[in-house]
């Protein structure tokens, strides 16, 4: 099966524009993780915290990149899964598909996470029934549709980048000793393999931009523009990071920030109003703008799926006012709000569904090597082209990485966990061999139509 292709110039059309993509994966990284993750890097590695984020850049950077590749060559509405379908093949997208559904327990950290910091002003709070409730108004403002979540977006980033921008403002004059993030004794205290582990760690703050493909097909030139949001939404985010890492880090004493938040730099570093706001538009908008930001792209492969013939045809039916896919966003809300009724923790939560995330992850990543074969004329014609070298070299460089990456946590997710992710990965399986000659025949159907 081939897909259409675009020409170098893309087609230019009514929709989501650059600075909305830029927006959304901003949005998107920028999360849980600089506000949880940081403090237990620095316990990890000292004021390599900020070097870490570097070297997660470029982890990042590597499949971010074959991702980039493909969403010039073929943009699309439905990103990620058409890539596997087309490029790899029909059962091994439907595994792709069911494994990113589970992999949004993460939404369930965002909204605990939100819950968390909304009790810094009120100790007292419920965080089951405050992480319930903005789960609940991410929901119903995606229900409205994409546009209003976007504007919903653009507010929150804004806020979100300021509250950062001031956490480096006030705090780069207040750091002790610049010199000190130069020394290996500092960066590395406990060894080389801290800085790794600390690297790995931070790698899941800076994920986030390659879903904006899964935007292909509403956004104004997307061979162009989605491939540069891509790449320059994680370099501004890291450099972000590494100047909040040198604050984080270099203000107070390592020992007396070390697997804390940022709440007790901040506290050091500003007045009581901006110390609010931060909170507020930094903290507590970071975890609100990746929720919505989920919300935003999630939909967009399964409903693929389902016009395949994986799943019944009424999961994908479109609310007549917004056009929303309203049972599948409820399929994804009901996802997130189990961890959240069933007492799970950020930390399992988030070790959990970012490496369910790196099983499924790696598949369009491996499907950049069978474009040029596959579909010749896409990868011609692409806006951004890879050399061929390049189409092989990447994706098996992040299969490692993804390897690692996974391998560096089955000590926490512990037997009980990776029996659960295992049994779910076969029968997600079974169900795509069972399901498949329906598939043909839909398929073949819709061929004959066509015809």
């Amino acid at each position: 099966m081939k897909v259409s292709t675009n020409s170098k110039v893309g087609t230019k059309k009514k929709g989501i524009s650059f600075m909305d993509l830029m927006s959304v994966s901003v949005g998107q990284i920028i999360g849980s993780g600089i506000m949880i993750l940081t403090g237990i890097a620095i316990g990890l590695t000292g004021q390599g915290v900020a070097w870490s984020f570097i070297a997660a850049s470029i982890l990042i950077i590597i499949p971010i990149t074959a991702l980039a590749a493909l969403g010039s060559a073929i943009p699309s509405n439905g990103g990620m899964y058409t890539y596997v379908r087309d490029l790899i093949g029909r059962k091994t997208a439907f595994f792709y598909v069911a494994l990113l559904v589970a992999g949004q327990l993460v939404l369930a950290n965002y909204a605990i996470g939100f819950a968390e910091y909304a009790k810094e002003f009120i100790p007292g709070l419920n965080s089951v029934l405050v992480a319930s409730v903005i789960m609940t108004l991410i929901f119903f403002a995606n229900l409205r549709g994409l546009k209003t979540a976007v504007f919903i977006q653009n507010i929150m980033v804004v806020m979100l980048l300021a509250a950062l921008g001031l956490f480096i403002a006030f705090g780069l004059p207040q750091v002790k000793d610049f010199g000190s993030f130069f020394e290996v004794a500092n960066i590395m205290p406990s060894g080389f393999m801290g800085f790794v582990s600390a690297t790995f760690l931070v790698r899941f703050a800076l994920i986030g931009a390659e879903y904006l493909s899964e935007l292909g097909g509403e956004c104004e030139n997307p061979g162009k523009e989605i491939p540069r949001a891509m790449i320059l939404s994680t370099l501004i985010v890291a450099v972000v990071y590494f100047l909040m890492g040198v604050v984080a880090s270099g203000v107070l004493p390592v020992s007396d920030v070390a697997f804390q938040t940022l709440g007790s730099v901040a506290k050091q570093i500003f007045p009581p109003a901006v110390y609010v706001f931060f909170i507020v538009g930094g903290a507590m908008f970071a975890l609100v703008s990746s929720l919505n930001a989920v919300f935003a792209w999630c939909t967009k492969g399964i409903k693929m799926a389902i016009t395949d013939g994986w799943l019944p045809e009424a999961l994908a039916v479109e609310n007549k006012k917004y056009g929303t896919p309203h049972l599948l966003l409820g399929v994804f809300y009901i996802v997130g709000m189990l961890p959240i009724i069933t007492g799970g923790t950020i930390e399992y939560i988030a070790i959990i569904g970012n490496n369910i995330g790196l099983i499924f992850a790696i598949f369009p990543v491996l499907a950049l090597m069978f474009l040029p074969k596959r579909n010749p004329e896409a990868y011609k014609n692409a806006y951004f082209k890879l050399p061929m070298w390049a189409m092989y070299a990447l994706p098996l460089v992040s299969a490692a990485i993804y390897a690692f990456g996974f391998y560096s946590s089955v000590d926490f997710i512990g037997p009980f966990g990776l029996k659960v992710m295992a049994g779910y990965c076969a029968l997600v399986v079974l169900y795509a061999f069972i399901r498949e000659p329906k598939v043909k025949q839909i398929e073949a159907a819709k061929a004959k139509k066509a015809a």
